[in-house]
């Protein structure tokens, strides 16, 4: 035999106090047909009101009816122990199922049970509503909370890029400061002088000489070693009045290094004899280190 699926029935579980009640509270509910004409199920009688007995028993009920006589000392204890969120709570009184001669009156018995679980049911229905209203809020806080969450966490991301950016920045930054301080130093009186044209020193040597620009640490010495007017040269640029003057300072440049290069044997020689001739008297203005053959040294 298959078992029965009670998932979407409602589950009763009715506690009371001995096996003589429990027996009549049984046969009561056979006879109400509670499951056939309401949806509910009773799974439970428990013929103790022993505490650990009864939370081992009457966990995960929907509804638990507590047998007593009115809200006495006992059933607080036990609606204290047996309540949550999750389950209602009611009462099975024992006043309104005794007749005068104390006995129990079946037929009352079985409308009390009755009354007791419709009611019980009405008040666990309303219940049930409010924490699926709940736990929809929730649900819909919960997603909320996730999408900012996932918006925060984007934020984060974003501001270490930004921020590695703006540290990438700053160095470059100082880095320009620093090209720049030694730049105004290196032509601090520039000022002074009349405004200059400034070119890309490899163009304008490919402009005018049709070959790639090979000596330039050459031609800044040669330049600052002799220090032409209204020219400089520095930082893969070239200074000049205007670019016929700086190219006009180029080719000076480019054919004394060719004749530099060309005669550099001959030059040494010519020194080496000019040393050992003794030339007898020599003008102090005279500067041989101005001579072109080493004016890069």
């Amino acid at each position: 035999m298959e078992a029965e699926n009670h998932e979407s029935k409602i589950d009763v579980r009715i506690i009371v106090s001995g096996l003589d009640i429990a027996q009549l509270v049984s046969k009561a509910v056979n006879n109400i047909h509670l499951e056939r004409d309401y949806n509910i199920i009773v799974s439970s009688i428990i013929p103790t009101v022993e505490l650990s007995i009864v939370k081992k028993v009457a966990g995960g009920a929907d509804i638990l009816l507590i047998g007593g006589y009115g809200h006495d000392e006992t059933y607080n204890v036990l609606f204290n122990e047996l309540k949550t969120d999750f389950n209602n709570i009611g009462l099975f009184d024992y006043n309104n199922i005794i007749i005068e001669d104390e006995s129990i009156d079946f037929q009352l018995a079985e409308k009390e049970i009755l009354n007791s679980i419709i009611k019980s049911t009405l008040s666990y229905s309303l219940n049930l509503i409010n924490i699926h209203t709940l736990e929809n809020k929730l649900m819909k806080v919960t997603r909320n909370y996730n999408n900012l969450l996932d918006d925060y966490n984007q934020l984060i991301k974003e501001q270490e890029v930004l921020t590695q950016q703006n540290k990438e920045l700053v160095e470059d930054l100082d880095e320009i400061k620093s090209d720049f301080s030694a730049f105004k130093l290196r032509y601090e009186d520039i000022y002074s002088r009349e405004i200059l044209e400034i070119f890309d020193l490899e163009e304008l040597w490919q402009e005018t000489f049709r070959q790639d620009l090979v000596d330039e640490e050459r031609i800044v010495i040669a330049t600052n070693k002799f220090k032409p007017d209204n020219i400089i040269v520095g930082q893969g640029y070239i200074a000049a009045e205007s670019k016929d003057k700086a190219i006009e300072w180029l080719k000076i440049i480019r054919t004394a290094l060719i004749f530099v290069d060309d005669n550099s044997d001959d030059l040494k020689k010519e020194l080496d004899d000019t040393k050992e001739t003794k030339i007898p008297e020599v003008r102090e203005e005279y500067d041989i280190p101005n001579t072109f053959e080493n004016f890069w040294d």
